[in-house]
């Protein structure tokens, strides 16, 4: 089976490609992201043609990270309130860098609001019906900014648990059936014994 067309495939490469040139941690993010989209995906039993899209969707959907200065990507500490304008419009960027490639137009919706969330608190646009790839993506996306190390969380890293756990108390913004769904992925059962999956 082929994932892609040729088209397709060629500009995913290019994008990421200069999303790891670019900004080397965020593409690394966006790697572990797609991966967990597509097993949340696939435990969801969603059709194997729906979690490639959810994946491809997953793997650009901090594409506008490239319009972000790496200053602030990279910046320790706290942002300003204007900073995290900058940061808040990267899902826009996104879409309008997909709307370029008549073949990636339809990983537009999960670029767009992966941010937002149920009880419209998220961004860029405060809404609260979410397409379901967006939500997923949202949700993998949270649960890997919260487990990774990156500058701005050193001091608030979470482990494994501690996120599921924080995912899990947030039903007003988080689908609860899509955070069990990736609680699932992340114990690989063998035996009697459960191991944690490499992400």
């Amino acid at each position: 089976m082929e994932v892609y067309n040729y088209s397709e495939y060629y500009l995913i490469k290019h994008l990421m490609t200069s999303l790891k040139h670019y900004h080397y941690i965020t593409y690394l993010h966006s790697i572990r992201v797609a991966k967990l989209t597509y097993l949340v995906s696939k435990k969801l039993g969603l059709p194997k043609k729906e979690q490639i899209y959810n994946c491809k969707g997953g793997l650009l959907h901090d594409i506008g990270k490239v319009l972000v200065p790496v200053a602030i990507l990279d910046k320790p500490g706290s942002l300003t309130e204007l900073e995290y304008e900058f940061v808040k419009i990267h899902p826009s960027y996104g879409a309008e860098m997909l709307k370029i490639f008549p073949s990636l137009r339809d990983l537009i919706p999960g670029v767009l609001y992966h941010h937002e969330r149920l009880d419209g608190s998220g961004y860029p646009f405060g809404v609260s019906i979410i397409p379901l790839n967006a939500q997923i993506i949202g949700i993998c996306d949270s649960f890997d900014a919260m487990t990774t190390k990156r500058p701005y969380n050193e001091k608030r890293l979470k482990s494994i648990h501690e996120a599921i756990f924080e995912l899990k108390t947030q039903p007003q913004k988080y689908n609860y059936k899509i955070v069990e769904a990736l609680e699932e992925v992340l114990w690989d059962k063998k035996g009697d014994q459960q191991h944690f999956i490499s992400i």
